[in-house]
């Protein structure tokens, strides 16, 4: 199983951000209908107001990663089962990358925050099931469909890529939106140093 990862990064004001994408009622009613809705700490109901989270940030930096998957890789995922848990594999690992990536970028930006794409994975069970605090505060980050962002909108017109999905076989790509909020925009080379920019290989030895 192989695949590659190209990273892609934009900025947007955030009002402006929020104006042209940002949709809550509506896509709420899509995250109700997921199962993690109300079950992870990351993902709806949240206990605070969105616009008031946002509001000391007025950069958006988004990062795009597209998972190319390779010819053999596609066609050997040849059941539903098989489509289902590589392709879960494959956006895990890629989501989690990202994901420490952008921290390590916080880290050399005062006053950032990142938000990742889709709910957190940190932990196999999250303790919200069980009314209990986040087991891991300093590592979860809430995603941009969260907030009610939209998406497919965000990566057509701003990275130029159709999302794709799992029809009978896995598809020729995935796509993955992350950001990290800032009070400024954060340059490409930033991102650089923390490994998020141009192409990364993730071979892989599991066979389906």
């Amino acid at each position: 199983m192989g695949y590659r990862v190209e990273y892609r990064t934009s900025h947007i004001e955030t009002p402006l951000f929020r104006q042209k994408y940002q949709d809550q009622e509506k896509f709420m009613a899509y995250c109700r209908e997921c199962p993690r809705y109300n079950t992870r700490w990351s993902c709806p109901p949240l206990s605070f107001d969105v616009a008031e989270f946002l509001e000391p940030y007025t950069s958006v930096n988004l990062l795009c990663a597209k998972i190319d998957l390779d010819d053999e890789t596609i066609r050997a995922a040849d059941t539903e089962e098989k489509i289902k848990t590589v392709g879960w594999e494959i956006v895990s690992a890629v989501k989690r990358a990202a994901d420490e990536k952008l921290r390590k970028l916080e880290a050399r930006i005062p006053e950032s925050l990142s938000l990742s794409s889709g709910g957190c994975i940190l932990c196999e069970n999250c303790t919200r099931e069980e009314g209990k605090p986040c087991r891991q505060p300093d590592k979860m980050r809430y995603s941009l469909d969260a907030f009610g962002f939209d998406l497919s909108a965000i990566t057509k017109d701003i990275f130029h890529i159709e999302i794709l999905w799992c029809k009978g076989s896995l598809p020729e790509y995935f796509t993955l939106i992350h950001a990290l909020l800032a009070k400024e925009p954060v340059p490409e080379v930033l991102f650089e140093a923390v490994g998020l920019h141009g192409e990364d290989g993730f071979p892989s030895e599991r066979k389906v």
